[in-house]
């Protein structure tokens, strides 16, 4: 009963601030299924991948209600969730076939550099990349692409790679920090789904571990929905330096994960 309460208690609060940012809120539950309730590592990301599903669900369909995903961006939403599925198959597949030390080291540097560009801008006057205008054809093939590559992270390190998709979403595609949210929450749907699937075949849910996901899942469901529902009343500034947070900590996340 502790236990449930405990992690009820922290799946709100994640759950908040991942339907608020847009994340599935992962690299905060992995260290509270870790460390606190001392779970196995593939446990653990089992666990986290079930809870980030409910998460992204949710959030996506809260802001859907509230008319948060613009039509224009249909067409990137669909091929990145495409090459994203394929490119997490091929993520699973390259486990342990891949130098994981290198792959972490320009991963972590990214995720700093990106987070702390981010988490800075509503302060100071950041240099833009300069302005540039896709066609059909060129958004398409550059979604496919950074899609594969982001899903084949998420698939080598079991996340859903927001921390990855709403940077490329900003500052390539141009999306405001709301509606790069969205789309990530579209596109993380498939991809933590196709994870969760390999792990359910693993047999990584026991019973135990269901009623432990299930308490954080609809706590987390609950969070989720007040963050999503109130993100049009918080400023975009603040909106980027949580964003910033949570890449510096999805960073230390990689660099220790077990």
């Amino acid at each position: 009963m502790r236990s449930i309460l405990f992690v009820s208690f922290f799946g709100l609060m994640i759950g908040g601030v991942a339907g608020l940012i847009g994340v599935g809120g992962g690299e905060f539950r992995i260290p509270v299924l870790l460390y606190a309730l001392k779970r196995p590592a593939a446990t653990a990301v089992a666990i986290n991948l079930f809870v980030g599903l409910l998460v992204v669900v949710a959030s996506f369909i809260r802001r859907l209600q509230l008319g948060l995903l613009s039509n224009h961006y249909a067409n990137i939403a669909f091929t990145m969730s495409m090459s994203s599925i394929v490119g997490a198959y091929l993520g699973a597949r390259l486990i342990g076939k891949f130098p994981e030390k290198m792959l972490r080291k320009i991963l972590v540097s990214f995720l700093i550099v990106v987070g702390l560009k981010v988490g800075i801008e509503p302060f100071i006057e950041v240099p833009k990349l300069s302005a540039f205008t896709l066609g059909f054809v060129e958004e398409t093939l550059l979604s496919a692409m950074i899609g594969l590559a982001i899903g084949i992270i998420a698939g080598y390190f079991g996340v859903a790679g927001g921390e990855f998709r709403i940077p490329a979403l900003i500052y390539i595609f141009g999306l405001d920090i709301v509606n790069a949210g969205t789309l990530s929450l579209l596109v993380s749907i498939p991809t933590v789904a196709s994870g969760l699937l390999k792990h359910h075949r693993t047999k990584h849910l026991n019973y135990d571990t269901c009623i432990i996901a299930t308490a954080m899942g609809v706590s987390s469901v609950i969070g989720s929905l007040i963050g999503a529902s109130y993100v049009n009343n918080v400023d975009k500034g603040l909106l980027k330096v949580m964003l910033g947070a949570i890449l510096v900590l999805s960073a230390l996340r990689i660099a220790t994960k077990p």
